[in-house]
């Protein structure tokens, strides 16, 4: 109860955002090679101290319900599954354009396009379903 007396909510979220960083950064640093592989130990060490303070910063706006969890985890699922469909969607009108004579050679671009094609009616789906005011993403109360 205390520690959100003293720390706010910006304050909470950048502090988050930071420890983030703080556990992405050395694994970016080590595959790029900027760090030798003689740093994983300090690596692993530098991660497991974001990892935790991000939680303990996540977990101090949930208890004090700065941030509401169960609306925002169902959003959450729904959104990445399509966005995890994707691929199946994909192979799916692949498997169907393969059936006709002039997509030999162009397998690529019909798996890329509707790929891509899909990612951006789902973003437009959701995007309309905000606009009719149906999914309220990202507004607290």
């Amino acid at each position: 109860m205390e520690v959100m007396k003293i720390m706010s909510l910006t304050k909470a979220l950048w502090a988050s955002v930071c420890a983030l960083w703080v556990l992405i950064l050395p694994w970016f640093l080590r595959q790029f090679n900027i760090l030798g592989s003689e740093y994983d130990i300090l690596t692993n060490w530098v991660s497991t101290i974001g990892l935790i303070l991000l939680g303990v910063f996540i977990g101090i706006l949930i208890s004090e319900k700065k941030i509401q969890i169960r609306p925002m985890i169902t959003f959450l699922i729904v959104f990445t599954a399509g966005f995890f469909a994707a691929p199946f969607v994909a192979v799916g009108i692949l498997m169907v354009a393969t059936m006709f004579p002039f997509s030999r050679g162009i397998e690529p671009l019909i798996f890329g396009g509707s790929i891509t094609g899909y990612l951006l009616l789902y973003m437009l789906f959701w995007f309309w379903l905000k606009k009719k005011g149906i999914v309220k993403i990202g507004e607290t109360n």
